[in-house]
């Protein structure tokens, strides 16, 4: 093969040299005419075209004004053609995005959505609109809007805002208030970046420029905070700018971003280059006012015309080369080159390389020059030997010059060429071990996997497609210099102005070089380089491949490359649910699990699967498909994003997880609905308890017995009935605020009680709660027959002592001020006794079959309490009592704590009357203690006898 064959496609243009390829565009329904609107997707995969131009012969409806047509940027075959019922006068803006989402904005601020096959996906309307300015054109002098392949920015002069949108789903756009400085901007462009927000805004106002990071610009608020972000550029004229050029697609590997702003009455052009966060002039002068604008790699900028296209760059004459036909559409494409298409061919410029100029270029004695030629080595010539033992120091340098020129070749027999002689110098003794380096962020390539057979069935190289690269490419082009267009240019650094040399190993090369012949076959048909690969990114260019349906390529390059697939096998579940509409849920669950065999479940969750599914309204076969998720946390977080509770409130079940019960139970109040609680309380326990204890905690008694009552589970209702008669037992009412639970029952009385009709209402719905049980023996709750019936006994008893205990208030004022009712029966006979009525305590003691421990000790403590002399001694000399009194284990008898209490009041005669009375040694002891306490001499443990009792006493009376 003829090496030089490479420079005839090179054109010189002022110090650089511009790489001219062609091919042949073999799709016969490819047509692209003057006045139609056309966007090129990424790597030129996609070119789609509206026009109003209708077929003639096409039977196609009378509403119907203009046509979408898709075609493969290869050889620009037809992929689809969708009618449209809207003027194409009214579309504003045509755009793909970085996922191969075709992207229209019209005139009444309806942005539509589209998949790379027409399909229509989603619509919504530009933020800046109300529904009725909706029906109201936009106003290009009022409305600036800039999209690329991230989303979109645009200011409004009517309502001073600046908008960003992220993306092209409708929901994530942020906006704020840009007051009169609104009124100075005349257009916007954005520098696309890997990452949105490293994305960079450039805006053009009539009095100068500025730009500004994403990241920073959603941060603003105000305008205060754009004006401290913002930061001005340098621009050599007072010229008003009123167009920005730049590439609208992010590339992953980029040092330098070029753009140029264009004066379009007077033709006037800066060529501008950011890098590092500034942004500097590169030169400015002036060119025609006809055609359209693009910019190359290096800040060189194109100007198509009608029928050629020219090439400026900063101390060089403008370059025209003319085509056989006009051009109908170019676009600037990721790596820093230009693709136009005509009618019959497709044309792609680039700046050639410095290393590709050193292999390549005449009269080249380079060391890679030099290490190209190694086949003369191998034929044992003499000279060639000792040509490889001068460059030898150089040996490594030459290996990466031959590595970096072969991925910027579009032949393949040539780049494969450079790789052997890559390979030849790394064989070399001489040459240093070399960095392995990956050319694709977070993604790492083996030498193994390099020379796998993972792409072994990929088409061959271009030695067996010879008409791949189109001859025509070769023929010179035209060098016409216009004086009338000149320019100033300004004095740049060249060196650091080029293209960062690829510093990837031979693997690496090879790889994205076999990915770029695979990929110029059918049924991707995209025409491309690996350095246009590179550029673009992995990631990116298998999401493109997912967008045009080619699955399988896409996944053999992503194991290839070593790249997550799962957005890949994403795309194809949804393919597969939209084409099998006629299909069953049952079918469809088959066809997937069997075709993602080894996937599913593996590496891709079911629960992204059926999230694939819903996406496409399918949700009972999401539904399906998510019951084969093993990963409980993932099927519940699944099963709440789609509303789906009742399901997710069993996964909370079977987890044994009251977390997640909690967020059911969280999810179902919204809107204040206790039904939706209900619902999903029947038969599920665990929601059940959760929302109990959720109740209990928040203080709303009223909306758990309403709840309760709602799940048939009458003996809880009637525990909580209980529970709030004692509530009211325990404290009075003293605020009418109700919990935030209260929201959710919307029948509930505001009106207060007094404390005791509330406690015995209380009451009362708990004993028929319990009653019910006890009788229809209903055993749906927490309790039994035998355990209400003894409930109900409890409850019925505290209401009838709540009816004494009112009857005896109201017969005396004095127990009316102590306030009887709701306290405990004890303290009420203990109440009784300390006013003397000790006939109406031992009735009432008896008529609730008070224990007589408790009842004596009652008598006792209101005797001590009333100092009652006269009673202690009765109860002293009361041998009826003491043998009914049940003494517990080291407890005191019923003598001692008469005595104790005697003793406590200064009794001593009564005591020693009582102590003359008992046997032999307790006499002695109380004559003991008597003794030491009328000679003044007490012990400590005696001392302190008298009040421990006593505390015993109303601790045993009170508990």
């Amino acid at each position: 093969m003829e090496l030089r064959a490479t420079t005839r496609k090179w054109h010189q243009l002022g110090e650089r040299k511009l790489q001219r390829e062609s091919w042949q565009l073999t799709g016969p329904q490819w047509r692209c005419c003057e006045g139609d609107a056309w966007a090129v997707a990424p790597l030129g995969c996609l070119v789609a075209v509206v026009s109003n131009r209708l077929d003639p012969s096409s039977s196609l409806p009378e509403n119907v004004k203009c046509q979408l047509r898709i075609f493969r940027g290869g050889s620009c075959g037809l992929v689809t053609c969708i009618p449209w019922l809207v003027r194409l006068e009214t579309l504003l803006a045509l755009q793909w995005t970085d996922s191969a989402l075709l992207v229209a904005i019209f005139a009444n601020a309806c942005v539509r959505v589209f998949s790379a096959h027409g399909e229509f996906v989603q619509h919504f309307y530009l933020f800046f609109s109300d529904k009725e300015s909706r029906g109201v054109p936009i106003d290009p002098s009022v409305v600036t809007i800039c999209t690329w392949g991230g989303g979109a920015v645009y200011v409004s002069k009517e309502t001073t805002c600046l908008y960003i949108q992220r993306g092209f789903d409708g929901r994530d756009c942020t906006h704020f208030s840009l007051r009169e400085y609104s009124l100075h901007v005349v257009a916007l462009g954005v520098v696309p970046r890997e990452e949105w927000l490293d994305s960079v805004l450039i805006i053009s106002r009539v009095d100068g420029a500025c730009f500004m990071g994403l990241q920073d610009l959603i941060k603003c608020r105000d305008l205060e905070d754009f004006q401290r972000y913002a930061q001005e550029i340098q621009l050599p004229t007072n010229v008003v700018y009123d167009d920005i050029i730049l590439c609208n697609h992010a590339v992953s590997l980029c040092d330098a971003t070029y753009f140029a702003f264009r004066e379009k009455t007077t033709g006037l052009v800066a060529s501008m280059r950011y890098r590092h966060g500034r942004v500097d002039l590169l030169w400015h002068g002036k060119l025609d006012t006809k055609g359209s604008l693009y910019v190359v790699d290096g800040g060189i900028v194109a100007l198509v015309l009608n029928d050629s296209v020219a090439f400026v760059d900063s101390g060089s004459t403008i370059i025209s080369v003319d085509f056989p036909v006009k051009a109908l559409c170019a676009s600037s494409d990721v790596g820093g080159g230009l693709r136009i298409f005509t009618d019959s061919r497709s044309e792609f410029f680039k700046i050639v390389s410095p290393d590709s100029q050193a292999v390549f270029s005449e009269a080249s004695c380079s060391p890679a020059a030099v290490l190209l030629r190694n086949e003369m080595f191998h034929a044992g010539d003499v000279k060639a030997c000792e040509t490889l033992r001068l460059i030898r120091d150089d040996m490594a340098e030459a290996t990466s010059v031959c590595i970096s020129a072969a991925v910027d070749c579009w032949d393949f027999d040539t780049a494969s060429m450079l790789l052997d002689a890559a390979a030849f110098g790394t064989s070399m003794g001489s040459v240093q071990g070399t960095t392995r380096a990956d050319i694709l962020p977070a993604i790492t390539v083996s030498d193994e996997k390099m020379v796998a057979t993972a792409l072994g069935d990929l088409p061959p190289s271009t030695r067996e497609h010879g008409d791949t690269i189109d001859p025509i490419a070769q023929d010179t082009p035209m060098v016409i210099a216009k004086p009338e267009s000149r320019y100033s240019p300004v004095t740049i650094d060249t060196e650091s102005d080029c293209k960062t040399r690829f510093t990837g190993s031979r693997s690496t090369a090879l790889a994205m070089l076999r990915v770029a012949n695979a990929l110029r076959s059918n049924p991707s048909d995209i025409r491309t380089n690996a350095s246009q690969l590179i550029s673009i990114g992995a990631q990116l260019l298998v999401g493109l491949l997912a967008a045009q349906n080619c699955h399988l390529l896409a996944l053999r390059v992503s194991d290839f490359l070593g790249v997550d697939k799962n957005a890949v096998l994403i795309h194809w579940v949804r393919t597969r649910v939209k084409l099998g509409a006629h299909m069953t849920d049952i079918e469809l669950v088959e066809a997937i699990t069997k075709l993602l065999d080894g996937y599913a479940g593996v590496i891709l969750p079911y629960a992204d699967i059926a999230a694939a599914a819903a996406r496409e309204r399918r949700s009972s076969l999401a539904l399906a498909l998510l019951d084969r998720e093993r990963s409980l946390p993932r099927r519940f977080r699944t099963l709440c994003s789609w509303g789906e509770l009742s399901k997710a409130a069993s996964v909370a079940a079977e987890a044994f997880d009251l977390m997640y019960a909690a967020v059911v139970v969280l999810k179902a109040q919204q809107g204040s609905n206790l039904d939706r609680i209900v619902e999903l309380a029947n038969g599920n326990t665990c929601v059940r308890d959760v929302f109990v204890k959720q109740c209990r905690l928040a203080g709303a008694a009223d909306v758990l017995q309403i709840f309760l009552e709602r799940i048939d589970d009458i003996f809880g209702a009637g525990v909580n009935a209980a529970r709030q008669a004692l509530t009211f037992l325990r404290k009075p009412v003293t605020s009418d605020t109700r919990p935030a639970m209260h929201q959710l029952v919307s029948h509930i009385s505001t009106q207060s009680n007094t404390q005791a009709e509330d406690c015995s209402t209380w009451l009362k719905f708990s004993s028929d709660f319990f009653g019910s049980v006890a009788v229809s023996k209903n055993t749906n709750g927490s309790g039994t027959p035998d355990s209400a019936k003894l409930w109900h006994e409890c409850i019925s008893q505290q209401r009838e002592l709540l009816s004494v205990q009112h009857e005896l208030e109201r017969s005396s004022t004095t127990l009316a001020d102590i306030g009887l009712v709701g306290r405990s029966l004890v303290f009420t006979v203990f109440s009784l006794y300390r006013l003397d009525r000790a006939k109406e305590a031992a009735a009432l003691a008896e008529r609730f079959h008070m224990p007589f421990n408790q009842h004596w000790r009652c008598r006792l403590a209101a005797a001590h309490d009333v100092h009652n002399i006269n009673d202690l001694l009765r109860m002293a000399n009361d041998k009826t009592a003491h043998a009914q009194y049940v003494c517990l284990k080291n407890g005191k008898s019923p003598i001692d704590l008469v005595l104790e209490a005697l003793l406590s009041l200064g009794a001593t005669s009564a005591v020693e009357t009582v102590a003359a009375t008992l046997r032999y040694p307790h006499q002695q002891q109380w004559r003991n203690r008597l003794n030491a306490r009328t000679g003044g001499t007490v012990s400590q443990q005696t001392a302190e006898e008298a009040p421990s009792l006593l505390s015993s006493i109303s601790k045993r009376i009170w508990h």
